[in-house]
This record gives C-alpha cells, sequence and structure tokens, in this order.
C-alpha cells in the first residue's frame, strides 16, 4: 500500500503516464483467450510507427532472433505474437519516460543499464529450466527500473537526495528508499504495472527484485533472473542507474536459480560483447 502522500504526489505527475490505445488492445486481446494470431496482427498494424519500430527491435543483432522478419504478420507468424506482444510493450513504455524530463537519474546511463539488464535476463532466462520465454524476461529485464525513473518525475530533487545518500554511503538503493521514502522503486514498479495491467509475470518480476527471498509466487524464477541480471549488466559495465553498492554476482539469486558461479561470469563475458550493438537498439526504441 502506497503512503498517501506519496501516493499524492506520484499521481500528481503531470500528464500521468499512460500505455497508447494500441497497447492496451494489444494487451486486452492477449488476456482473450478467444484471440488469434490475426487479431493480434491487426491490432499492430493499425499503428505504422509503432510496428516499424517492432520490426527494427525484432531484428536487431541485440534482440538476436535466430529468423529475419519484414511485416508484423509474419513476425506473428514466425516468431509468434507474444514475442511481438513484449517487444510493443518494450517500445510503448520506453516512449513514456524518455519523453518526460527529469534531473535525477542521467537518461543515458539510465537505459543503457535497462539495455544490459534486459540481455542479460534473455541470456539467463535461456539456462533456467522452467523460466518463461526469454522474451518475457528480456521485457522485464529492460523496464525493472521504471520506479526508479517515475520517483525521479515525481519527487524531484528529493529522489535526487536519494540517489545522492545512496552514492555516499554505497548501500543498496532499495534500503536507502525504504528508510527515506518509505517505499522502494520496486513497489511502484509494481503499482505501475497494476495500473497498467501489464503481463503478471512482468509486474511480479518488477516489483519483487529487491526481496528476492521473500518472493513465494509462481514467477520466483524471473523475479531471481532480473535481480540477478541488474548485476551482471553493472558488472558488464551497462550502466549503474543509481545503484552504487558493490556488484556482487552470487547471493539469493544465484542460490534459488541454482545457477554456477562461472556460468553467470560467462553470461557477464556475452553481455559485454553487446555494448556497440546496444547503442543500436537504443535508437531503434527512439525511432531513429
Amino acid at each position: 500500500m502506497l503512503d498517501r502522500e506519496l501516493a499524492r504526489k506520484l499521481m500528481e505527475v503531470e500528464n500521468l503516464p499512460t500505455l497508447p490505445a494500441v497497447m492496451q488492445q494489444l494487451l486486452a486481446a492477449v488476456e482473450n483467450e478467444a484471440s488469434s494470431a490475426a487479431d493480434i496482427t491487426s491490432i499492430l498494424e493499425r499503428d505504422i510507427a509503432i510496428s516499424a519500430r517492432i520490426l527494427r527491435l525484432a531484428n536487431s543483432a541485440f534482440y538476436g532472433l535466430r529468423h529475419k522478419v519484414d511485416t508484423i504478420r509474419r513476425a506473428v507468424v514466425v516468431v509468434g505474437f507474444d514475442v511481438v506482444r513484449m517487444l510493443a510493450l518494450a517500445t510503448s513504455v520506453f516512449d513514456l519516460f524518455s519523453q518526460r524530463q527529469q534531473y535525477a537519474l542521467d537518461p543515458e546511463d539510465f537505459w543503457l543499464h535497462s539495455l544490459g539488464a534486459a540481455k542479460a535476463s534473455q541470456l539467463l532466462a535461456r539456462e533456467i529450466p522452467g523460466a518463461q520465454p526469454s522474451d518475457s524476461c528480456f521485457t522485464a529485464g529492460l523496464l525493472h527500473d521504471m520506479g526508479k525513473y517515475f520517483l525521479a518525475l515525481a519527487l524531484k530533487d528529493t529522489y535526487k537526495d536519494v540517489l545522492e545518500m545512496a552514492e555516499r554511503s554505497q548501500c543498496l538503493l532499495c534500503e536507502i528508499e525504504k528508510d527515506a521514502l518509505a517505499i522502494t522503486h520496486c513497489e511502484v514498479a509494481y503499482w505501475l504495472a497494476q495500473k497498467w495491467s501489464l503481463p503478471p509475470v512482468i509486474a511480479d518480476a518488477i516489483g519483487n527484485q529487491c526481496r528476492v527471498g521473500d518472493y513465494d509466487g509462481p514467477f520466483w524464477r524471473e523475479v531471481s533472473i532480473v535481480s540477478l541480471a541488474s548485476d551482471v549488466a553493472r558488472h558488464a559495465r551497462f550502466g549503474k542507474a543509481g545503484d552504487f553498492s558493490p556488484v556482487t554476482l552470487r547471493g539469493e539469486p544465484l542460490a534459488r536459480l541454482a545457477l554456477n558461479a562461472d556460468l553467470v561470469l560467462g553470461i557477464v563475458d556475452q553481455l559485454s560483447e553487446y555494448h556497440g550493438e546496444a547503442k543500436h537498439f537504443l535508437n531503434a526504441l527512439r525511432g531513429r
């Protein structure tokens, strides 16, 4: 439950972000068991701009699809509408935040870290039996810090002070947020995910990454993956996004996933090779 005063400030953010109509229709269609691949295709084809960007993202070296696709219809058929849906969601949420200016977080560092966590989540998901498809984990990784961005928009200098405290203390940002604000960016991310009716796997993964050991819901693998992916991204020099605590690739997420530390270090090495491709992907997200 959000603190009443904090909730008021969050709600007062100018033009409180809402997902575009095409994304709302897409999420509703996916939840409707009667919807077909043709229905999903039809919804996306109504928005030429977002369709073009989805295709650029899907065909990028950073995302790493095995098959090139030249139309939304072919993308839905070849790689599945879940992949297309997740790329549409990533594009929509990126637009919501990147169009709004805040001064607490460095935008380039923030999005670089988000992309690093997305790719790391994708790579980790492929190693975890029983995990949700890697496209879901990619999108969860990309959106895992959206609570920070929203807090920066809502609280302005107050959140800038929180980030400065985190840098000085080298403590976990979630701990500093809890002490200073009585809430964490993970809880705010979950609140946003609920408002936007995002898929449960996304909501749970981004909302519980700060409390991996306490979460016992159905998506415990994905929660652990996203939490670990954020550290993998920092280790591979994919930005910090306000987290200045020492990077550890051990701890609760690694234990819950029963991963070998050497395997995770190997993923760090793989991720380190994607810096150039990440910049191209970011430009594609921006529609450039």
